[in-house]
């Protein structure tokens, strides 16, 4: 296995933000910049893109968009029927606890999601969400929450 140099990897991680900028200064067209977009592989490509057709609306809510893409993951989209929920993060609780379908999700996946939904300033986890993913989010994970706050992000100026 041949290591990478520790300049090649922030010219890489240098070009994703970059990336990342481009979307949210761009998204005005965002059939192109979904185009763009960080996937894990074509299933989460698929997933979202359905998710986006069912929760319509994510056009107009970057939020929703979000979530639909962080919900897309293949492995947090096969443990629910979405079809049960009014909106994205709706199975993230049952009766104001969380619920068994997110607490059987990887617990990586949970810091994302809960990290996710710290932006509307819910907080599921003492340290957060994004404490506990900061400290323990590989480099894909990460690419997936920087991809999301691109999302969410779009509208900003």
């Amino acid at each position: 296995m041949t290591t990478r140099k520790t300049y090649e990897k922030y010219h890489q991680i240098n070009e994703m933000f970059n990336r990342l900028e481009h979307q949210i200064v761009e998204s005005g067209d965002l059939a192109y910049m979904r185009q763009q977009f960080f996937f894990l592989d074509e299933h989460h490509h698929m997933n979202y893109e359905s998710l986006r057709l069912y929760y319509h609306q994510s056009d107009d809510s970057p939020l929703i968009d979000g979530a639909c893409y962080l919900i897309a993951i293949p492995e947090i989209f096969e443990q629910l029927n979405i079809f049960d929920y009014e909106v994205p993060f709706d199975f993230i609780f049952d009766n104001n606890e969380l619920s068994a379908t997110f607490q059987e999700l990887d617990i990586y996946y949970q810091y994302m999601l809960a990290a996710a939904l710290e932006v509307s300033d819910v907080k599921i986890f003492n340290p957060s969400g994004y404490s506990l993913g900061m400290n323990s989010w590989n480099l894909v994970q990460m690419r997936l929450f920087w991809q999301y706050t691109a999302i969410i992000r779009r509208d900003a100026q």
